[in-house]
């Protein structure tokens, strides 16, 4: 079994390097059924964007995201959740797993996800408390005894 995992491997290799990114996926569904492995879910996601599949890609991620929080790993499945809600802002499924994982999650609080988008303040202006230069290379130039000059 670990000779036909290699051979599969090499040819989802052979075929991501050709850009051929359907064999790929087929080879890599055929590497998903010998070892489920959440990486070859990303992987297919990963090729189902470059084929402008946006949908089949969020699903992939969606799956691997399952499959790492399945295993324990929290902080991969909350990775892949929050790629699929930067492709699709608006699924509700993603954005309910991340609450969930986060409230399970120890010493972290539960923060509410944002839907819109936060608006650029810039900082405020400092005014008056800015220093000229002038200003900053006089007090340097002030002796101990307080007087000007170095």
């Amino acid at each position: 079994m670990d000779l036909n995992k290699t051979i599969i491997a090499e040819n989802v290799q052979d075929c991501l390097d050709q850009s051929d990114w359907k064999a790929a996926i087929v080879e890599m569904e055929k590497l998903f059924a010998i070892d489920q492995d959440p990486h070859v879910r990303v992987r297919i996601g990963n090729a189902r964007r470059k084929l402008n599949r946006i949908r089949a890609a969020i699903r992939e991620y969606i799956r691997a995201a399952d499959l790492f929080a399945e295993k324990g790993f929290v902080v991969k499945a909350l990775a892949q959740y929050n790629l699929a809600l930067r492709l699709d802002s608006s699924n509700t499924y993603a954005r309910t797993k991340i609450e969930l994982l986060e409230m399970h999650r120890p010493g972290r609080t539960v923060r509410k996800l944002q839907c819109a988008p936060m608006e650029y303040r810039p900082p405020p202006q400092l005014g008056s408390l800015a220093r000229t230069e002038d200003e900053e290379t006089r007090s340097r130039a002030v002796n101990p005894d307080g007087q000007v000059g170095i």
